[in-house]
């Protein structure tokens, strides 16, 4: 917290998550949880051919981040789904986050190590720069599962199925 002028705090507002439509006190837990499950999974898709087509980081990490916010909704809601199906969808969802998080940490790495390169002299900008080749090699490598996980999950009609079974 910050404090103003006359010893006041300042209290910064921090960034919300938009509401999701349909909820509310009315509702059945099921209906509301079917509703949250949905609307992230919806927007976690919907950095897909972002990340598919990697020109920018920011794809991997919205999606990378919107798929945790997806798990932690599946835990918290996973009692009112049948167990077998429920699990099925909630191991994709795994993978997803797990490939995508492979992805992620090498995009930091290779960021913070092009940020640090004007402080650096010219010997340790030479070492840094084939560090940062080899991240570079790492991060094409790592992409492969993610691009492949996409092309199954595309084949077996996941996205179909998740959302058949989510919405009810």
């Amino acid at each position: 917290m910050k404090w103003g002028s006359a010893q006041i705090p300042v209290i910064k507002k921090m960034a919300t998550e938009p509401a999701i439509k349909g909820i509310s006190p009315d509702e059945t837990l099921e209906a509301c949880a079917r509703q949250i499950i949905v609307s992230y999974f919806h927007e976690m898709m919907s950095y897909k051919e972002g990340a598919k087509e990697g020109t920018d980081i920011e794809f991997v990490h919205e999606m990378r981040v919107t798929s945790r916010r997806l798990r932690a909704a599946m835990d918290n809601f996973a009692d009112c789904f049948p167990k077998k199906p429920f699990k099925k969808h909630y191991k994709k969802i795994r993978a997803i986050t797990r490939t995508m998080g492979a992805v992620r940490d090498l995009d930091v790495l290779i960021v913070r190590f092009q940020n640090e390169l004007t402080n650096l002299t010219e010997v340790e900008q030479a070492d840094i720069l084939g560090l940062i080749g080899h991240l570079q090699w790492e991060h094409k490598k790592a992409r492969k599962p993610m691009l492949t996980l996409f092309e199954e999950l595309e084949k077996t009609n996941f996205e179909t199925e998740f959302l058949e079974f989510f919405r009810g």
